[in-house]
């Protein structure tokens, strides 16, 4: 014990000297902290600018349907609505802003509402039609001649006025959305579901279904505490892998290693020595990203007895890999490589950063073989939604990992080659 007590104040001490390992350590994990808070944070607010060319206008002024379609989808606080002079040819405008095209652009037709109340007239005679043949055929028996004679008479009457109005065809709305925009197809949603409402509403139909939605347990949770799990994960799996990779082939280039093996250190105390600073450091980090992000963003899952221990697992298991990159690479700048390519890959692809279900599925199957998939996993389970149980999987994982590469790390470090 004495050993990796003296290896781990040796390189605490170390890592306090150097500006840029504090830099990259704390500084570095915080501002994407800031980052990646700022803009999920604030996407509940998110409005979508929302450019309408209206050319259904009655004496310049726009018809009272029209009116009140845009003023419906204004109601729904996705859009931000800017008009556009139904003069100006939009192909034209758009090449001459190109900043323009990255907006979205509906344009309502001349004779929108004269057309729209024409069919929903139509649908709505259909509809009288039909429920007078069903009055006929259900209740016919029932009827006095003379009720039996005014239905079938209006009936009738209907069905002409039918046969002899032309059929309308629906009105149709375009909607305009740059090549590649993400959000083009929940803006098209949002519009469809408005042009639904004002179709239900035209044909005289009421509201049988309602959608309400709410939390299962409400613990008014902030945005960013959703996030933070993942963001401590990932940060903690970076600086474990290419933290400790930095280190060991950094001390194997000045030749201390080299030094170390003259004395009798066992290789155990050196490695356990790393990897108790690289855990001293997981833990500053989740304590300084924890206290930014109540600050900041008002978070209040905070970690437990239980994510804690998670966290030491995961910290150990992570430093245990870098120790095995810096073992068996001499090079520093292909080690530092070697751990970049293997910690930044699995820090986008194992879903910490965002929902894995927006992911396609290939790349969802492969998250789950990442270790740091049940890291991130794990803390969510146990800050977010306080059930230490589900996070059984992810300590066991975790805690195999770490004792493998643990052994692993102990086999390649050879001090004679040091």
């Amino acid at each position: 014990m004495r050993g990796i007590w003296a290896v781990f104040s040796a390189l605490v001490k170390n890592w306090l000297r150097s500006k840029m390992g504090v830099f990259f350590s704390f500084l570095f994990p915080v501002m994407l902290l800031l980052i990646f808070g700022l803009v999920f944070s604030g996407s509940e607010g998110t409005k979508y600018t929302l450019y309408i060319q209206n050319f259904d206008l009655d004496q310049g002024k726009p018809t009272n349907l029209s009116a009140a379609f845009i003023s419906a989808l204004d109601s729904t606080g996705t859009f931000s609505i800017k008009k556009l002079d139904p003069q100006i040819n939009v192909t034209d405008y758009v090449k001459e802003n190109p900043s323009f095209s990255s907006y979205r652009i509906l344009i309502i037709p001349e004779g929108f509402e004269k057309k729209t109340m024409n069919r929903s007239m139509s649908i709505r005679t259909g509809v009288i039609i039909d429920t007078l043949v069903e009055i006929e055929q259900m209740y016919g028996s029932y009827m006095s001649e003379r009720n039996r004679k005014i239905i079938s008479e209006g009936r009738l009457t209907l069905s002409e006025w039918k046969k002899a109005t032309p059929t309308v065809e629906s009105s149709e709305i375009l909607v305009l959305t740059t090549e590649g925009d993400t959000a083009a197809p929940m803006i098209k949603g949002i519009v469809y579901s408005v042009i639904n409402a004002f179709n239900n509403k035209l044909i005289g139909a009421e509201e049988i279904v309602k959608i309400t939605s709410q939390p299962l347990v409400e613990r008014k949770l902030k945005p960013a505490d959703y996030y933070l799990p993942g963001y401590i994960a990932s940060f903690i799996m970076t600086n474990g892998i290419v933290g400790a990779t930095s280190t060991i082939s950094e001390y194997r280039r000045n030749g201390t290693v080299k030094r170390l093996a003259a004395t009798p250190l066992p290789k155990s105390s050196w490695i356990l020595g790393n990897v108790f600073q690289q855990t001293l450091l997981a833990f500053m980090l989740t304590a300084i990203m924890i206290g930014f992000g109540w600050l900041i963003f008002g978070v209040r899952a905070f970690p437990d007895a239980y994510a804690l221990s998670l966290i030491f697992v995961g910290a150990v298991a992570f430093c245990s890999v870098g120790m095995v990159l810096g073992g068996v690479i001499k090079d520093v700048e292909a080690a530092s490589g070697a751990g970049n390519a293997i910690a930044f890959p699995m820090m986008f692809l194992s879903g910490a950063f965002w929902p894995l279900d927006m992911m396609p599925g290939y790349l969802q199957t492969i998250a789950k073989f990442l270790p740091l998939y049940y890291f991130h996993d794990g803390l969510r389970n146990i800050m977010i939604h306080k059930n230490p149980a589900l996070s059984l999987i992810p300590f066991l994982i975790l805690g195999i990992f770490a004792i493998i590469f643990i052994t692993i790390a102990v086999k390649v470090t050879k001090w004679k080659e040091l």
